[in-house]
């Protein structure tokens, strides 16, 4: 199936226009010659003015007739260039272009890999200078943190178990748009630390939670009591934030974090 569209040489608009206003002449011409002849054999017989009549009737015929023919073979040769290209120059371009395009997917691909490779090449030279130059306890930091990203995630850890507490030992109102802005404080918290505003990705995982905590919790509170309900999306919370913090590893340093490497572990059982 061809699903390139096809190519065609059409009338200018202009000559259109030209076309329909000399059709309505020759319309509007002929119509009062059949008039005036009309006129000038039965009401009143005129030599003169049927000779006149007959004049521009046969002009109005005519260029209706000359228009009416244009337009169809314009419309002719349309047709006529269309199927010579779509039985000549297409026939045999279509390999070529079908050869081009899944030429291009190829690069696409390739220059993907490429980019994952370039990342982690990157990364073990950025994880061998940490290891040369830095002190024992930054060497245990995942891949692409630092220790600044290291205090914040403790500090928001710990106002996340105190909001935790908080809730379960008060009855609070909106609790679950409590819980939800924890959620979005850990997500841009992991964005924040590797630039993923700019990531349609990104911006799609932070969507998750706000479509789901709000509704989860008014369905989940008609089967469980809230303190259960509450310690449940906390404990989402827990492995969202850990999904999201090793998808964003991945993603920018083309590793996964805390030497988490399955394919490469699993490789190396299967041997």
């Amino acid at each position: 199936m061809r699903n390139t569209q096809q190519t065609r040489i059409a009338m200018p608009v202009t000559e259109k226009i030209g076309l329909a206003i000399a059709l309505t002449i020759a319309i509007i011409l002929t119509g009062y010659s059949f008039f005036s002849l009309f006129i000038d054999i039965i009401l009143k017989f005129d030599w003169y003015g049927i000779v006149i009549d007959l004049i521009f009737l046969a002009i109005g015929i005519s260029l209706g007739y000359f228009s009416i023919r244009i337009y169809k073979k314009s419309v002719y040769y349309e047709g006529l260039v269309s199927s010579a290209f779509d039985e000549g120059i297409y026939t045999r371009l279509e390999p070529v272009l079908r050869k081009v395009a899944e030429t291009h997917v190829e690069m696409e691909e390739l220059e993907g890999r490429l980019n994952r490779i370039d990342r982690k090449v990157q990364t073990v030279i950025d994880e061998q200078v940490k290891a040369e130059e830095s002190p024992e306890v930054e060497r245990m930091l995942a891949p692409g943190t630092s220790m600044s990203f290291v205090i914040k995630t403790i500090f928001l850890t710990i106002i996340t178990m105190s909001g935790f507490l908080f809730m379960i030992s008060t009855s609070i109102g909106a609790v679950h748009f409590a819980t939800l802005l924890f959620y979005l404080l850990w997500w841009g918290l992991i964005s924040s630390e590797f630039k993923l505003f700019n990531n349609t990705t990104a911006w799609a995982m932070v969507f998750v939670p706000i479509l789901l905590v709000p509704v989860g919790f008014m369905i989940l509170d008609a089967f469980l009591e809230i303190n259960n309900v509450i310690a449940l999306f906390y404990a989402l919370l827990v492995l969202y934030a850990f999904l999201y913090f090793s998808w964003a590893v991945y993603e920018t340093k083309g590793t996964l974090p805390f030497k988490l490497d399955f394919g490469k572990y699993i490789k190396i059982k299967l041997r």
